[in-house]
């Protein structure tokens, strides 16, 4: 895309790149490319890179939609290590019927925690369906402890503050409640597998008498909308205690309406904890498998003692409602190596990124064009290390543009900023973040810091990028963002873009602006993130990586 820039005098060139003006340029902008008035160049401006720690992030699925609730353990040596959690409500049944009478006896024979991995077929052979886990991230070989804990703090979606606003939960919420409601009180290790398609266990055979004893293999499954057997995570719950808490409850008040339910029982928290491990993503809004608390049954019809038919059932209650993840963070076992800097998922760590403006020292930059670039210099504040930050450029190409009569033209053809990775520590496109996200750091007026869409967000979706760049398909290599637009605005002196520092964060599907019915793009920038990859980055120091440093690229037509 080709931005018109203004009347400016040769010799002010190298940064009038970054002004614009009213003259239009419909004259000129279809012959660019096809005349000979015109030449091209580029102008790379140096940026600074100062990382921010996350403390936390937004999690609950209140005000936005989740697919990816990650649980488990994921120890990058060059990121902070994750252990990520999971709280959730469970949904209400209406009317459980577990009572005995005197021709029909219930006997609660298993409880589990059921929740389908997500997972890709790889093919077919004599019927039988083979997956894929997706996206998992660590040593699956290694075991996770896994804790299921029953949650006793209330899931509100309203702020009760201020109960005409949403309810919000961050990533480093905490939730009371102690109760272990895993099997035994004792510890499950996590260790996803794609063939965990089928849980087996003990039942007793209530086909003989009610008092009999004698168990069989007994075989739990979870299907898809296809009838294939898809692998699931299945957490054995404590019997007794389960048994306590529901199926000795359910005629009871305490089930007589969901209010009544959502207050006795709040939920559950499963919680990962470990020094290393996998992790892993759950779809707890999956409709087919549908997540659930299981209490597994035999419904026995008898006429005295004899037993006339027996039937396996089950109530399933649903992970559902108020949902929250909980992220606990760890520093990283290795700190990014010098002029470098690392960019982080889930509560991990984002970059402010400053752009610095023209070095004055640099003869390539100031010689490279006609006239005496000198010129009114004094009357700006230029720092001790000859440099011209962005409002004093801005100032200055503003005086210019005043005084000169000249009839000069330059036309933005691109305003690129580029981050190169880190190939010695990111050679896996995998386990590197696919698309980073650019936005800025706004003072609302208020004394307090706004998230802010920049505007080639949603003024040039297609082409604003971040995605990541390989080298052969395979190999990780960049990121580039294409900012004309806000760079072209930005020291035209447009009013509403300000400069801020930029700030570098791991792209979440939530990041990007929505429009209202009207069209009007809403600015913020929501502060969700639950994408656990990390990528370290070489900062924009010229001695130190060269070519490869971060940097902003002005690609200009200007005339001869």
């Amino acid at each position: 895309m080709i931005r018109k820039i203004g009347v400016l005098g040769i010799s002010l060139l190298c940064f009038a790149a970054f002004t614009s003006c009213e003259k239009d340029f419909s004259e000129v902008g279809t012959n660019v490319v096809t005349n000979d008035k015109f030449e091209t160049g580029e102008i790379l401006l140096d940026v600074e890179i100062t990382p921010l720690d996350i403390q936390k992030v937004q999690a609950d699925n209140i005000n936005a939609t989740i697919s990816n609730y990650w649980l488990g353990v994921y120890n990058n040596p060059n990121a902070k290590k994750i252990e990520a959690s999971i709280v959730s409500q469970l949904g209400f049944i209406e009317n459980p019927n577990n009572k005995n009478t005197d021709t029909t006896v219930f006997n609660l024979e298993k409880v589990i925690l059921k929740i389908p991995y997500q997972a890709t077929s790889t093919g077919t052979t004599d019927n039988v369906t083979t997956f894929r886990l997706d996206s998992i991230l660590g040593a699956p070989n290694v075991a996770t402890s896994i804790q299921v804990l029953q949650n006793e703090t209330y899931l509100n979606t309203l702020n009760p503050n201020d109960p005409s606003k949403k309810n919000t939960y961050f990533s480093d919420d905490e939730y009371a409640g102690n109760v272990v409601l895993n099997e035994d009180g004792g510890i499950y290790e996590l260790k996803p597998k794609a063939t965990d398609t089928v849980f087996i266990f003990d039942r007793i055979d209530r086909s003989i008498s009610l008092t009999n004893t004698t168990t069989y293999k007994d075989t739990i499954r979870a299907t898809n909308s296809q009838d294939l057997n898809v692998p699931f995570l299945a957490i054995p719950l404590d019997l007794t205690t389960m048994k306590t808490l529901f199926w000795d409850e359910f005629q009871s008040g305490k089930f007589a309406s969901k209010e009544a339910f959502d207050n006795y029982f709040r939920g559950i928290k499963i919680i990962a904890t470990g020094n290393d491990g996998s992790i892993v993503p759950l779809n707890l809004t999956s409709a087919n498998p549908v997540p659930s608390v299981d209490f597994l049954y035999t419904r026995s019809d008898v006429d005295g003692t004899t037993i006339k038919n027996t039937a396996k059932e089950v109530f399933s209650f649903p992970l559902s409602g108020v949902r929250n993840s909980v992220y606990k963070m760890t520093d990283a076992t290795s700190a990014a190596p010098a002029n470098n800097f690392l960019i982080q998922g889930t509560a991990g760590s984002m970059a402010e990124v400053k752009i610095l403006g023209l070095d004055l020292s640099k003869p390539e930059l100031t010689q490279q064009f006609n006239g005496d670039f000198d010129d009114n210099l004094n009357d700006y504040d230029v720092d001790n290390n000859n440099f011209l930050s962005l409002d004093e450029l801005k100032k200055l190409s503003n005086y210019r543009m005043n005084i000169l009569k000249s009839n000069s033209y330059l036309l933005i053809n691109d305003a690129s900023l580029t981050f190169y990775v880190n190939q010695s520590i990111n050679n896996n496109k995998s386990t590197t973040p696919q698309q980073l996200f650019l936005y800025q750091n706004k003072d609302n007026g208020a004394g307090e810091i706004s998230p802010t869409h920049i505007s080639d967000t949603y003024t040039e979706t297609g082409t604003f990028g971040g995605s990541l760049t390989l080298i052969n398909d395979d190999t990780p290599e960049k990121y580039t963002f294409r900012i004309t637009n806000y760079i072209t605005n930005l020291l035209a002196g447009e009013d509403n873009f300000t400069a801020e520092p930029l700030v570098l964060k791991v792209y979440n599907p939530t990041d990007f602006p929505t429009a209202n019915s009207t069209g009007e793009v809403n600015t913020n920038v929501k502060t969700y993130n639950w994408n656990p990859r990390a990528v370290t980055l070489l900062n924009g120091d010229e001695a130190a990586n060269g070519t490869k440093r971060a940097v902003l690229k002005i690609s200009y037509s200007k005339e001869k």
